[in-house]
């Protein structure tokens, strides 16, 4: 849908989104999804938790539609698409939002889409190296578990007995593309390969997605 979307009014420089599933929270790993619009060149803003407020435009616009839509009184998706449609279509190109115009005639420009993008083209866009860098840039924290290991991406590593139960923190390492797990303390306590954050699995929106033949633990 996003594609068809972006196919449609051409790709945003920016996402503003919640913490919610799919879009994933600012305090911890980006989601699939983030990572595969990191990786098409969409910059990625999450709110604070909790706070519906920050993007208030949209919150309000989806409560209108739903006023106007009244979805209760529809028999099927059908009849909730042409609903919908209608709305959309009268909020954009009738509703006098503007000093008496619609948005589309206040807006002309938002017709003619500024970042063009073609799903057949998204080969040649989608770059790696956006997820890299963007990684590159945060820090995470997990506690390890009772076995000596922390999960990244539903995937296991060990990183030491001796640590059970405290905190460390993760890097991500663009030049060898690894995983870098510190103590408190910054020292280095395990360096591990990034094996989920492939091209083809952040596209196909698999980085999370954990094998069920075998448990993942690499020591």
């Amino acid at each position: 849908m996003l594609r068809r979307t972006f196919q449609r009014w051409g790709l945003p420089d920016r996402l503003r989104v919640d913490n919610g599933h799919p879009w994933g929270s600012a305090n911890d790993l980006p989601t699939d999804l983030a990572l595969w619009l990191i990786g098409v060149g969409v910059k990625m803003i999450w709110n604070k938790p909790r706070c519906p407020q920050m993007n208030g435009v949209v919150e309000r616009s989806q409560g209108v539609t739903q006023q106007w839509v009244e979805p209760q009184t529809l028999a099927d998706a059908d009849q909730l698409q042409a609903r919908l449609n209608w709305a959309v279509g009268i909020q954009r190109e009738t509703y006098p939002a503007v000093a008496g115009r619609s948005r589309r005639a206040a807006f002309p420009a938002l017709g003619t889409p500024r970042r063009c993008y073609q799903i057949e083209n998204e080969d040649a866009l989608w770059d790696l190296d956006r997820v890299d860098q963007f990684l590159a840039s945060g820090l995470w924290r997990r506690r390890v578990g009772p076995s000596g290991q922390i999960s990244l991406y539903a995937r296991d590593y060990w990183v030491g007995r001796g640590v059970i139960g405290q905190d460390v923190s993760i890097r991500f390492d663009p030049e060898d593309r690894h995983w870098v797990v510190c103590d408190h303390r910054g020292q280095e306590l395990r360096r591990r390969p990034a094996e989920q954050l492939t091209r083809e699995r952040i596209i196909g929106l698999r980085v999370a997605h954990r094998p069920a033949q075998q448990s993942n633990v690499q020591r």
